[in-house]
């Protein structure tokens, strides 16, 4: 059986026969009444019971209808809800001053009764319309405008200025301390921001944009705060948010957030989340929209347009491999190449991935690319003797498209499988060590060999060299380009070096760019050296005896002598 839903009415009238006259005439319709007698009364019974449609005398004591209803359409509750003035007063300047208060429509004294009917039944028909926009605008929780509201209001002020702010790792207080608490959290957040403004004395319009993230709407910022420079604005106000401490239960909380000051802008809500996501990643505490957006815009459609670059070079086969030569101390000769990803744009210029790799990333090619590389690599190495190393990071063991296409790979070519050494890149931290670990434990028995890459920097460490066994460790560049002048880097390589042999685990010395650091290297018995003083990157497998012009001269004296 269908249930009529059941509105309520406030009728304020200081005469209570005119009060029951009225609920006499609409007692068919199923509405629930609440009565006041006098403005002041009306408005504390609005603010208790939320009436779908007030029906306001004009003429009341204490507090008249006209006062009530300007009163009530200051609330945020009430600036959607129906009002209709009954009254006897015909002069059109009573009607003006009622319209001007907030009034929606007139009921004249007496009233005919299928007219108050029809009025109601219309009026609760558009109130319940806008309960459904009031529902959609407002955040169930804080009871705030949201997103919604927010975008009508920019809409409506072409030059309004924001502050967008984020409360710091709110999606882990979400987490640790669950829904209730977060949502807690937020709504003591809402209160302290509305008496912070209050307390400058300032008209801002606050906003719940999304979980954790809160937007300050200024009616004019240049007229209530131009006499504080923009930074110092930003800066007080996080430091007053984050010495702010809120009580949750049992437990304290102490907030701190990442804002956005915003102005000016065509898309500012849009344009401020971008910076705020922007200043985010680089841990900083707040942005000034204004003087970053257009160079963040220019940053975005580079790579917009490395994207597409890179889609095109896969569809065109223009990812391939260059290889540089690492040479073996001991031997004096070259012995291995590192295998590295280079894009030929469709003007013939070879790119280094340092200007597409994380646009690839971004774009997820990077997968893609990886196994270009390993097929590219297989089918050379076939029928080459030389050793081979191939860089793969953890996103790539951690693909099942790219495992799946290695093993393979190392499946159908047991023999260069031997040859091969897969370099762990030290660019990202390892979010699972099972994942890792396991997929060393299979390649190693394809034979396959283990390098850390880049030793020295990011996230390597001396725990993580016996944790892994690896072949090689490779001495980052950042520490090896400085080894003929500086003292510290000099102790770290050898502590290094000696840390690496004495678990049987050959080095290579990365980033060998002249003779003095070449002559370093060796007196220190690192067992490899690769750099541009042995050969730059190349797309051939060149060799001392095969290319000579291309290797510096003395070592090729250093060469032969050995």
């Amino acid at each position: 059986m269908k249930t009529t839903q059941t509105h309520t009415i406030l009728i304020a009238d200081d005469l209570r026969t005119n009060r029951m006259v009225m609920k006499k005439a609409l007692e068919g319709e199923n509405y629930h009444f609440i009565e006041a007698s006098n403005g002041q009364e009306a408005i504390e019974k609005a603010i208790e019971h939320q009436p779908t449609v007030i029906i306001m005398d004009g003429l009341m004591p204490v507090m008249d209808g006209f006062e009530a209803v300007k009163t009530l359409r200051t609330l945020e509750m009430f600036k959607r809800t129906p009002i209709l003035m009954i009254s006897s007063l015909t002069e059109e300047s009573m009607k003006l001053k009622a319209i001007e208060a907030g009034v929606n429509d007139f009921i004249s004294k007496p009233f005919e009764k299928m007219e108050l009917i029809l009025r109601c039944r219309s009026y609760i028909d558009i109130a319940t319309t806008n309960s459904k926009y009031v529902l959609s605008t407002i955040n169930p929780y804080t009871k705030m405008p949201n997103q919604v509201a927010l975008r009508q209001a920019l809409e409506m002020k072409k030059h309004a200025s924001i502050v967008l702010m984020r409360i710091d790792h709110f999606r882990s207080v979400d987490a640790f301390y669950g829904e209730e608490y977060a949502r807690m959290l937020e709504k003591e957040f809402v209160k302290y921001l509305a008496s912070y403004f209050q307390s400058l004395d300032l008209i801002v319009l606050c906003y719940h944009t999304a979980p954790g993230e809160f937007v300050v709407m200024f009616d004019n910022f240049q007229r209530d705060m131009g006499h504080i420079e923009l930074h110092q604005f930003c800066n007080m106000l996080h430091e007053h948010i984050k010495v702010y401490e809120i009580e949750l239960d049992k437990f304290s909380y102490d907030v701190s957030v990442t804002l956005c000051f915003a102005s000016g802008s065509e898309n500012l809500y849009e344009d401020a989340s971008f910076a705020l996501d922007w200043v985010i990643e680089r841990k900083m505490t707040y942005v000034i929209m204004n003087e970053v957006i257009d160079r963040l815009k220019e940053e975005t459609k580079e790579n917009i347009e490395k994207v597409h670059m890179v889609k095109k070079a896969i569809e065109e086969d223009r990812i391939v491999p260059y290889f540089q030569p690492i040479y073996d101390n001991k031997l004096g000769e070259i012995t291995k190449y590192e295998t590295l990803v280079r894009l030929i744009a469709e003007d013939g210029k070879v790119i280094s991935p340092f200007f597409f790799l994380d646009a690839a990333k971004n774009g997820n090619y990077y997968l893609q690319i990886t196994t270009i590389m390993l097929e590219k690599v297989f089918a050379i190495f076939k029928y080459v003797e030389a050793e081979v190393t191939v860089n793969l990071s953890f996103l790539d063991m951690a693909s099942p498209q790219v495992s799946e296409k290695l093993f393979k790979l190392l499946e159908e070519n047991p023999d260069t499988a031997k040859r091969v050494t897969l370099e762990l890149l030290e660019d990202e931290e390892v979010e699972d060590d099972a994942v890792m670990e396991a997929f060393i434990q299979k390649v190693r028995t394809y034979g396959v060999k283990i390098a850390i890459d880049d030793f020295g920097s990011g996230y390597s460490n001396f725990q993580r060299i016996m944790k892994i066994n690896p072949d090689f460790v490779k001495i980052d560049g950042s520490i090896i380009k400085h080894l003929a002048t500086d003292a510290k880097s000099e102790v770290l390589t050898q502590a290094i070096n000696n840390f690496s042999h004495s678990l049987q685990i050959q080095t290579v010395a990365e980033f060998v760019s002249d003779e003095t650091i070449f002559r370093k290297v060796q007196e220190m018995g690192i067992d490899y050296a690769q750099g541009y003083f042995i050969a730059e990157p190349h797309d051939k497998l060149v060799t001392l005896q095969s290319n000579p012009t291309l290797f510096h001269k003395n070592l090729l004296e250093a060469a032969r002598q050995s």
